[in-house]
């Protein structure tokens, strides 16, 4: 039990309120790139990389993308993420979560591991910002050269 004249303690970690989902971007691969990091990747798969930042801050997830088109719209199946856009990240968490059966499992595991992985930098500012997630290079031009399709959300 605390007594009055005891001090009240400090948070320490960062609160998330002030921290909005400010912009999103996807990026498109032949799997090549990331081909020993994910098992289940075959030669006729594409993968996806997610970024979604706020207030100058990053969380990134890769992930399989649908293979079963011949024309795959990467807009298309990216844009569930639009939702996000704007809401407070445990908001954007907890709106991943609810959405689970009208976005699909994977969508949903991808927005929610790119969400976790930028509370964790929200978190450890402090911490040094890898430039590499499982082997790729998170520089914006690199990405874009690498890239088959892009989209900016």
């Amino acid at each position: 039990m605390q007594k009055l004249a005891d001090p009240l303690e400090v948070p320490l970690e960062p609160s998330l309120e002030p921290f909005k989902i400010g912009s999103m971007e996807i990026y498109q691969f032949d799997c090549l790139l990331i081909k020993k990091l994910i098992p289940q990747i075959t030669n006729e798969c594409s993968c996806g990389l997610l970024k979604i930042s706020s207030n100058g801050l990053s969380g990134w997830e890769e992930c399989i993308l649908p293979s079963s088109e011949k024309r795959f719209d990467l807009i298309h199946w990216a844009s569930v993420f639009l939702s996000i856009k704007g809401l407070p990240i445990a908001e954007a968490i907890a709106f991943v979560h609810k959405k689970r059966e009208a976005w699909g499992q994977e969508r949903c595991e991808v927005a929610k591991s790119a969400l976790d992985d930028l509370v964790w930098h929200i978190k450890n500012p402090n911490a040094v910002k890898l430039q590499k997630t499982n082997g790729i290079v998170l520089e914006r031009s690199f990405l874009i050269e690498q890239s088959r399709s892009y989209y900016s959300f």
